[in-house]
């Protein structure tokens, strides 16, 4: 397992075929896809195998405790004029233990600094309260509403864009 980088309690590592199974439970687990998708579907392993092989080069990675137990991804997508697009996942059983914002801490001090990018993005669903007072918290402002949009498991909601400027 190569580390890319690391943070107080985690390792970042490229997504490794080994862990193909881990990623598709959990992007499959409601608890994950409600939060990041308005257009859930199931993923088979081999879907994940082969999204593996297409993200050499991308700025996608796999996060482990420091005890080398996996918990999550996160990455940038959409990079255009110095400005990306963060997402992140944490599995469940591994969520409100501070891993998530330590690991978008170490993820956007990555982006400003490594790959010089001037503005992050996120969008993040009204109804999860949660992310949003953990992304404000980091110091993400909302910058754009966009309403009536259904969640991962069909509630009508709103996407909040949010954004954070390199100083």
């Amino acid at each position: 397992m190569k580390v890319i980088f690391s943070s107080k309690n985690m390792y970042f590592v490229k997504p490794i075929k080994k862990y193909a199974e881990f990623y598709t439970e959990n992007i499959n687990n409601v608890e994950i896809y409600r939060w990041i998708s308005s257009n859930p579907r199931n993923y088979t392993i081999n879907e994940e195998i082969n999204w593996i092989k297409s993200i050499k080069y991308e700025p996608v990675f796999t996060i482990f405790t420091k005890n080398k137990e996996i918990i999550g991804n996160i990455s940038f997508n959409s990079i255009k004029n110095n400005i990306g697009v963060i997402g992140i996942w944490i599995t469940p059983s591994m969520q409100n233990k501070h891993y998530g914002r330590e690991a978008m801490e170490r993820m956007i001090k990555y982006g400003f600094e490594k790959m010089n990018m001037k503005r992050i993005n996120i969008t993040v669903f009204e109804n999860n309260k949660k992310a949003i007072k953990c992304y404000e918290s980091i110091g993400f402002k909302k910058y754009r509403t966009v309403k009536n949009v259904k969640d991962g498991i069909g509630n009508i909601t709103n996407n909040i864009y949010m954004k954070i400027e390199r100083k």
